[in-house]
Formats: structure tokens, C-alpha cells, sequence
């Protein structure tokens, strides 16, 4: 249908959260305030209204980082159980690592990968392509080729660029107008183990550092994913003060747990990065707020329930995260002062929806990409209360406020908790 009158709202928009209503008709927003309260009375037609008395009227949240897994992986989570998923925790738009089987290297691919998306994705979903053939570091992929298909995101996700072809790597993204994103982990640095004892800061600072330099040299738009620690945050500030074309993306995982948390089952604690000290968590709440770091982005990793058959050799690292992102990061930031409202929706929406090119607020004559979102809802996370097939969230048997209770995708629904 495309029509809805949501009244009785605050609407966020342009940074403010203001009382007023909104309409939508045929997928787009056409009018806030009293003008679509005027139109509304006066709309002879089908159309759904929606009180949003005591709610929070949303551009749709927007992740830059998430694990579908399909290709390949079907057990684990699929294009259809993905963008459930992102609907439910009030994502329109996600982001498609390719750590896929096959990845997502040729245009060939990208062709088959967008046939299974059209078929089955409930959210727009945006496939970010490789940067080396099979991720395995040795070959560059024709990147002129999938920027002409519209795709400027790059990424090896959980492969790092090695320094042999690292150089070569940034300088040919770099000619192509794309962004890079590298997974922050020299394995030279990593002991066998799964938790911070074994998996150091330095594996991600140092690698870092050594990035920001080629960005130095070649100018090639850099993007670094789910910040861990406190010398990474630093090293991102230095950058931007230096003027250096650099974003950065934070998890709602490092921003609320530390490794003082970790209890039973730990697979569900179990990630790369791995959680850290407190003096970590603050350094990245502190770069969100101060907006050192630029998003928030999911990193969902749905592993299904093995993980919580506890830790053994091979245990993959990972968690989800899509459906709890806003409750998590409103309970134990907002509700505790140290995030304003404003800012967690910023970094849910304009901010990551601007480095990856989509709409980034609601206005008027844009699609309508929107959530609702109860502040006064509670609701225990449990195995039974995702549409992923992943399980292994830290934050199961925990008490969160504030979810998703609409989710709009061009005006048409795509989550009701109703």
C-alpha cells in the first residue's frame, strides 16, 4: 500500500527530535506537522494509521557491517533470516560482508547475488565486494568493474591486507573513488586462544597505524571497522585532525561489555575483536560521543547454537547483534547519561547512511525508510525472541528498554511487533 499517518510522534530529523506527525503515500514522505495532519482529513483512500503516541519516529537505522551468509552458509543465516532480522532491530539498509562461499569477488557474482536478494531480502541490503581474489590476499579484484555496478565498498572482512599487497591494494581503490575497509588484526601478534589475553591490542593498533600511513600516501578513502581499543580511537583522531579522508565504526559490543563480563556459555562472548579492559570501553564511548568514530555498526555474526555448546578448537568467532543494536546501546548508554538520544540515533542513521551514499534523513519526497521505536518497552533477550538464526548474542537473559515496534522499507511494512 505504501500510505501511512503516523500522529502523536517525536519525529527525528535534522539532528532534533520534535513533536509532529508524518505522512507517507505511495512510499514517500510527503508531509510533517500540521500540514500532514491537513492532508491526512482531507486523503480519500487507503491508508494506514499508526498512533505514535509515545514513541520515536525514525529515519530507518542503517549498519555498514553485517554477516548474512549466503552464499554458502545457509545453516548459519540466510538473505531471508538476515533481513528479518534487520527489520526487527529497525535496520533498513545493511551492508553485506562477502566473507561468503564463494565471496563476492567477480561481477558474475555480484549478478547472482543480486537475483537472491530481489527474491527473498526484507531490507535493502548493499553487498560490499572483496578486495583480493577468494580474500586470500594474493590478487587484486577488478574494482573498476563493480564500481561501475554501484558497489564502492571494499572489504577482505576478516582476512587483513597483508603488507606484501597492501600498498598496491589502496592505490588501486584509490583510483576507483572507493572505500576501503580492512579488518584490524596482525595475526603475527595472536596467540591460540579466543579472548583479549590472546588477541591483543596491538594486533589492531599497530595494522592500523601502518593504514593510516598508505591513506597518507595515496589518499585512498579509508573506512576501519569495529574499533576495540583505546590507542585505535587515538590513532583515528590524530588522523582526522590531520585532515586525512578516514571514518570509523564502533559495536555495540565494545561500547557496553568489557572482558569482566564474560561468563557461561562463552561463545556468546566469543568475537574478534575481542572485548577489553574498561579503559577501552570508555576511550570508544568517548570517540562516538566526541565523534572521533562515526557509527555504530552491527558486526552480526549469527553462528546458530553451537556456540552455545561451549568453547573448543575452531569455535567460530562472532555474535549477533541486528535485532538488540538500539536496546542495548539505549539501555546502558542513553538510560545510564553517557550517549544523548540524539547522538545514538545520528550514529544508527544520517552518519552511516552518508559514508555509504543512501538517504540519510527523513524529508520530504524521500522514500519512507522508517522506524517506531517504544522507549517504555522492555523485553528479556532470549534464543526465542530472534528471527536470526543466530543465537549466540552476550546479551541473552538480560532486561533492555527501548526496541523497534515498526519498521517501514519504501512505505511498506516490514516489522510490526503488533
Amino acid at each position: 500500500m505504501g500510505n501511512w499517518y503516523l500522529p502523536n510522534g517525536l519525529v527525528y530529523r535534522e539532528g532534533y527530535l520534535k513533536p509532529e506527525s508524518v505522512l507517507i503515500l505511495d512510499g514517500n514522505v510527503v508531509a510533517f506537522g500540521n500540514k500532514a495532519d491537513e492532508l491526512r482529513s482531507d486523503f480519500v483512500g487507503e491508508i494506514k494509521d499508526f498512533d505514535a503516541k509515545n514513541t520515536i519516529v525514525s529515519r530507518g537505522f542503517v549498519d555498514l557491517h553485517a554477516h548474512l551468509r549466503e552464499p554458502g552458509f545457509e545453516t548459519k543465516e540466510t538473505i531471508l533470516t538476515g533481513t528479518q532480522a534487520a527489520a526487527m532491530g529497525g535496520f533498513t539498509n545493511i551492508c553485506a560482508m562477502p566473507n561468503t562461499n564463494p565471496p563476492l569477488d567477480t561481477v558474475e557474482r555480484l549478478i547472482n547475488l543480486h537475483k537472491r536478494i530481489s527474491q527473498t531480502a526484507q531490507v535493502r541490503v548493499h553487498p560490499i565486494a572483496t578486495l583480493t581474489m577468494g580474500r586470500l590476499g594474493q590478487s587484486t579484484v577488478n574494482y573498476k568493474e563493480f564500481t561501475e555496478k554501484g558497489i564502492l565498498l571494499f572489504s577482505d572482512d576478516g582476512d587483513s591486507l597483508e603488507q606484501h599487497i597492501a600498498e598496491k591494494v589502496f592505490r588501486e581503490v584509490q583510483k576507483v573513488g572507493g572505500l576501503l575497509i580492512n579488518h584490524l588484526e596482525d595475526k603475527s601478534l595472536i596467540r591460540e586462544g579466543f579472548f583479549y589475553e590472546q588477541i591483543p591490542p596491538e594486533s589492531e593498533y599497530l595494522m592500523l597505524k601502518r593504514d593510516l600511513k598508505l591513506v597518507r600516501e595515496t589518499g585512498c578513502r579509508y573506512h576501519a571497522a569495529h574499533l576495540s581499543c583505546a590507542e585505535a580511537v587515538e590513532l583515528i583522531a590524530q588522523a582526522k585532525a590531520q585532515g586525512l579522508p578516514v571514518t570509523a565504526e564502533v559495536t555495540p559490543h565494545h561500547l557496553t561489555l568489557t572482558y569482566a563480563d564474560i561468563r557461561e556459555p562463552k561463545g556468546h562472548f566469543q568475537m574478534k575483536p575481542p572485548l577489553r579492559t574498561e579503559r577501552d570501553r570508555e576511550a570508544l564511548v568517548d570517540g562516538l560521543r566526541t565523534g572521533v568514530i562515526d557509527c555504530v555498526a552491527t558486526d552480526h555474526a549469527p553462528h546458530g547454537r553451537e556456540k552455545e555448546q561451549g568453547l573448543y578448537e575452531g569455535s567460530p568467532f562472532g555474535v549477533t547483534g541486528l535485532e538488540t543494536a538500539f536496546s542495548v546501546l539505549y539501555t546502558n548508554l542513553v538510560l545510564t547519561k553517557q550517549l544523548s538520544l540524539e547522538h545514538l540515533l545520528t550514529s544508527l542513521t544520517s552518519a552511516p547512511a552518508q559514508l555509504l551514499g543512501v538517504t540519510s534523513e527523513l524529508t520530504l519526497g524521500a522514500e519512507a525508510d522508517l522506524v517506531v521505536l517504544d522507549l517504555n518497552r522492555t523485553k528479556t533477550v532470549g534464543a526465542g525472541g530472534f528471527k536470526s538464526k543466530g543465537t549466540n548474542s552476550p546479551y541473552t537473559g538480560q532486561v533492555l528498554h527501548g526496541w523497534p515496534v515498526l519498521t517501514l522499507v519504501d512505505g511498506e511494512e516490514c516489522y510490526s511487533c503488533k
